[in-house]
């Protein structure tokens, strides 16, 4: 007889082939590893003091920055513990969302009331970052020919056309890849036409799909009434958009004195460039509330684009990472007890 596996396992199950894979190219590149960890053992403790402050700054501006963007009014010790579950709780692959909208329910919102503050949070936060990492994008180039970095990717189009070329230069060879491409472009096709069956089957076809499209549309319409109402309220539009704004600004002063404590004496300016660009690249990378992605490329970056060693930007990117985010599990994991136990989610 199977044995059935529980849902929260299944859930939690990207996370576990994320640390399996950050485990195996820890043990490959242990080296560089090792001397990240001996850099960040031998950190100047002065500098992660600053480090500290920076990440503490960042629980007040993100309750402040959801208050400015549901037209309720909970407590702020509940805000406060709702965003310190979540990180901890995002392990899980859409767990928090679903808790910040249960959230949100039981402080009385209706559910396109909740999903609209919701879209409002996550709308604010990108419109602020974008044009900071367009500017960290256009200022890269200069980054690196200043420090004689080389991105991972620079000789991938010479590595692509080399490849290509040694699959191609046989006619046997290419009438394989053409062959081997029809096929999987058929069974894709035929798999997408079974699911795609299914899936209407499930929603009554397409009488059903267009009932819920004119239902969607009048959820929608009230949605953005909701937006509107909430975000053209100015104390809460400047909760809202000032906070987004400071958010990244403080990631990007702990990443700074985190390089500072490892030995790495980088300017804040390109302390940004770097942040910024990892920070976009990282969702390449995909994993559970950026699990190993965001540390990889942190490292990538440093060791790319601002021209340092392997072992001191292994260090700085470990450091960063347990401030900002592994050091708040623990907290996440009471705080999301916390509010179970007061019937808040």
């Amino acid at each position: 007889m199977a044995l059935a596996i529980p849902a929260t396992a299944r859930k939690a199950l990207p996370t576990v082939i994320c640390a399996v894979v950050v485990v195996a190219a820890a043990l490959w590149q242990h080296e560089t590893v090792a001397a990240g960890m001996r850099a960040l053992l031998a950190a100047d403790p002065r500098w992660l003091a600053v480090a500290l402050v920076a990440t503490l700054g960042l629980w007040p501006t993100s309750v402040w920055m959801l208050r400015g963007s549901i037209p309720a009014q909970p407590s702020s010790a509940r805000l406060f513990a709702l965003q310190l579950a979540v990180p901890a709780i995002g392990l899980i692959p859409a767990a928090s969302l679903l808790i910040r909208l249960r959230f949100l329910r039981r402080e009385g919102l209706s559910h396109s009331a909740a999903v609209a503050s919701m879209t409002l949070f996550g709308f604010a936060a990108l419109v602020v970052r974008i044009p900071l990492v367009i500017v960290a994008i256009l200022a890269t180039p200069s980054l690196i020919d200043r420090t004689k970095g080389q991105p991972p990717w620079h000789d991938l189009g010479a590595r692509t056309a080399a490849w290509w070329h040694g699959a191609t230069g046989n006619a046997w060879h290419t009438t394989l890849i053409v062959g081997i491409a029809g096929l999987v472009t058929g069974a894709l096709g035929i798999v997408a036409t079974i699911a795609l069956r299914r899936w209407l089957t499930g929603r009554g076809g397409w009488h059903g799909l267009l009932h819920r499209a004119r239902t969607g549309r009048t959820d929608a319409e009230f949605a953005w009434k909701s937006v509107a109402a909430t975000a053209l309220r100015p104390r809460r539009a400047a909760l809202l958009w000032l906070c987004a704004l400071a958010q990244p600004l403080l990631m990007v002063v702990a990443l700074w004195a985190v390089l500072h404590a490892v030995g790495a004496n980088l300017s804040f300016a390109d302390t940004f460039v770097v942040q910024l660009v990892t920070v976009a690249l990282a969702p390449l990378l995909p994993s559970p509330s950026g699990v190993a992605a965001k540390e990889v490329t942190l490292a990538a970056g440093l060791t790319a684009i601002a021209g340092l060693t392997g072992g001191v930007a292994v260090g700085a990117a470990l450091g960063f990472r347990l401030l900002t985010f592994w050091f708040q599990i623990p907290l996440g994991l009471g705080s999301f007890a916390y509010l179970n136990h007061r019937r808040a989610i």
